[in-house]
């Protein structure tokens, strides 16, 4: 039906329009096919596949040069969290090397108070004995004043503080004032408030009541000796006395009494004998009352003034 010019024809518009459809090199003008726009359209579908294939490679390239740029970004935050981090490490740090401040050092205390650099050292090697010693927020302060306290019973009070800008930990040492003056066979010991032995001095303390124990008991440096209530009631004993203008020559404990007190007054050759479980300030209202009296009439004891009794006088 067809010439052969025709079929030749027919299949190279065939061919054409396949080159189209692959990659549109072909010539729209001797395409059989080619009718209107039909041409351009592959051209306009691959140029969006061309920006497909190159978008990667660009893309590629900008995320190897911002890798180093994003790290020197990053790098001033760095240096700051460092900066920050040793700032603290340096503000939470603790010394185990304390500094020792001795308060209340008096003539009396000073001779057995120790030196500053004793309780130093012993305050370093309570500190370096915990880790937990090492930070500011971890370090038990209060542990290392009672360590102190115990090792040191001259101590009244010991309270450690830490500075909040200095690594280096502060002592304050309370030196313990003598309420006592014990006289003993074995030397001279002085007393706290409490009826501890605090040391032993070769010296008795001016203004302090010296008590003259005939027991052959050896006190021991730390322990409680007295009783608190004994300590107050010599002390009491003392003012009322005193205040009366009656000059105390000393306080005596005698042997196998351990409740009683006799108090040598001077220029008389009695003694005053009181009971330590009594009230001591009816003891000495009743002694001062009844020396006043018998003063004024002439007739002073010869050998005592007992008070023991509540509400009685015996005088001999």
């Amino acid at each position: 039906m067809f010439s052969r010019k025709n079929k030749k024809l027919i299949e190279q518009g065939r061919t054409l329009g396949r080159q189209v459809q692959r990659g549109g090199a072909a010539n729209p003008a001797f395409s059989y096919y080619n009718k209107g726009r039909t041409a351009e359209v592959p051209r306009e579908r691959l140029a969006p596949q061309r920006q497909q294939l190159v978008e990667p490679q660009e893309q590629g390239r900008g995320r190897g040069a911002s890798a180093p740029r994003s790290m020197a970004s990053a790098l001033p935050f760095w240096l700051l969290t460092g900066l920050v981090t040793a700032c603290v490490i340096k503000v939470l740090w603790l010394s185990t090397d304390p500094r020792v401040i001795i308060v209340g050092n008096t003539t009396t205390s000073s001779v057995y108070a120790e030196s500053a650099a004793k309780y130093e050292l012993t305050a370093r090697t309570f500190l370096a004995g915990s880790v937990a010693n090492r930070s500011k927020i971890t370090a038990d302060l209060d542990g290392t004043a009672r360590k102190l306290e115990h090792a040191f019973p001259e101590l009244a009070q010991v309270t450690v503080s830490i500075p909040l800008v200095s690594n280096r930990p502060v002592v304050y040492a309370e030196i313990a004032q003598p309420s006592l003056t014990l006289q003993m066979s074995q030397g001279n010991y002085a007393l706290n408030k409490a009826g501890v032995v605090l040391a032993r001095t070769p010296k008795v303390a001016a203004r302090v009541p010296v008590v003259v124990d005939q027991s052959s008991v050896a006190p021991k440096l730390g322990t409680q000796y007295l009783p608190s209530s004994a300590v107050s009631f010599i002390q009491t004993v003392e003012y009322q006395l005193r205040s009366a203008h009656m000059t105390i020559d000393t306080f005596v404990l005698p042997p196998g009494s351990p409740y009683e007190l006799d108090v040598h007054l001077s220029s008389q050759a009695f003694l005053v004998r009181f009971n330590l479980e009594e009230n001591a300030l009816v003891q000495s209202g009743s002694a001062i009352a009844t020396i006043q009296h018998l003063t004024a009439e002439g007739n002073l004891p010869k050998a005592y003034l007992d008070v023991r009794v509540p509400g009685r006088v015996y005088y001999k």
